[in-house]
């Protein structure tokens, strides 16, 4: 079994814009589920689109050797990193308690 650099190269490659595509499609969805209509809907109508594109191309990975799918699945996991970095980490939402003052 050979590695080749390039094909695991572009596979690292690949995996990092399917995993930068995939966060900003998240992102995409939670900034417009406040203003949805039918937020389910849109939920998981970005759910399946966003792990249906993600699950095609990891099997295109593996059929093309175990190497390009670990570089596949590396650069997704970079590229989590890469979101949080551009939008930011969690943020905790702020709830109004009723009584309580804000603070």
């Amino acid at each position: 079994m050979t590695i080749e650099p390039l094909a695991v190269a572009a596979s690292l490659l690949i995996g990092l814009t399917l995993g930068l595509g995939y966060f900003a499609g998240l992102w995409i969805t939670v900034v417009r589920l406040p203003q949805a209509r039918r937020p389910v809907v849109v939920w998981a109508v970005s759910a399946i689109l966003r792990v249906a594109a993600a699950t095609a191309v990891f099997i295109i990975l593996m059929r093309l050797g175990v190497w390009q799918l670990i570089a596949g699945v590396l650069g997704f996991v970079v590229a989590r990193f890469i979101a949080t970095g551009i939008w930011g980490p969690v943020r905790e939402p702020r709830i109004s308690r009723g009584g309580e003052g804000e603070r």
